[in-house]
């Protein structure tokens, strides 16, 4: 089974779909949260669900635009939730400004590791977040609980703004799809797309950047397995629209293809369930 989460643009709450092969996903309870903001900023942006290692699912998601939080909640079955609380990741790290887009993948030993954007700037907090580009970076931290995290540390600065962060395990490797944050929010600008960089060892190092594999200006990407290809899907955020790319082999060449989504959606992200 494949599931979908994502927020709306009139509703920053937890949007589930399902679909049992990742062709075409239909929207719980006709398209209404399962899940609203209950805690911090009271929303759920970027909501990313993770099926851990304890069997639940893990739902991680972003505490509005300038909080550098992150809201976690559990659920045995995407229906019951546990209360909500607030991860406090970059508690130590002085000038941390926001915690944007949290995702997590599992190593073989059962470490959960989190990644995340935040901007650094111990010397200015005003920033306007919905205008201005900013200085973020991807940020990790692993845990086995949820309760203990390791100190929280850069996991990839390619020496330039990157934001939304996603990882999936492909054989011996792990893939991760980002977004360059260069660029400007319009139409046929530069950067503002997906490029993907891979890596063996889950704390990294990660190898050069290749791509961009999208169209800009672009966000929000999701990687899954669908039978025998990958997919990619990304946010036309300007548009209010979904693009979607397969690859039959390594994830070197992606060619469109169809794919059934909600309307409306935001940053999606697609979670395959054994």
């Amino acid at each position: 089974m494949h599931v979908l989460s994502y927020f709306t643009t009139d509703d920053e709450a937890l949007h589930v779909a399902t679909s049992p092969d990742g062709h075409h996903f239909t929207p719980l309870d006709d398209g209404a949260p399962v899940l609203r903001g209950q805690v911090g900023a009271g929303t759920l942006r970027d909501p990313f669900l993770l099926l851990g290692p304890d069997g639940l699912y893990h739902l991680l998601a972003t505490d509005g635009w300038s909080s550098p939080r992150i809201v976690h909640a559990t659920s045995p079955d995407l229906r019951r939730w546990s209360p909500q609380r607030l991860l406090e990741p970059m508690a130590g790290v002085t000038g941390a400004r926001n915690a944007w887009a949290p995702e997590a993948f599992t190593d073989d030993d059962g470490v959960v590791h989190l990644l995340w954007s935040s901007v650094v700037d111990p010397d200015n907090d005003d920033h306007d977040w919905h205008h201005t580009n900013q200085e973020h970076r991807i940020w990790h931290t692993a845990t086995r609980d949820f309760t203990e995290f390791t100190e929280p540390r850069v996991f990839f600065d390619p020496g330039y703004p990157v934001i939304d962060a996603t990882v999936a395990r492909a054989g011996g490797r792990y893939v991760m799809a980002f977004k360059d944050e260069r660029g400007e929010n319009t139409p046929g600008t530069d950067h503002k797309n997906i490029l993907l960089t891979t890596f063996t060892d889950p704390h990294g190092p990660l190898t050069e950047p290749t791509g961009p594999v999208t169209p800009s200006p672009v966000e929000g990407p999701s990687l899954f397995r669908r039978g025998d290809e990958w997919v990619l899907i990304f946010d036309h955020f300007l548009d209010d629209g979904y693009g979607a790319l397969a690859s039959a082999d390594d994830m070197s060449t992606w060619e469109p293809t169809d794919i059934g989504m909600p309307p409306g959606m935001r940053h999606a992200s697609v979670l395959v369930v054994p």
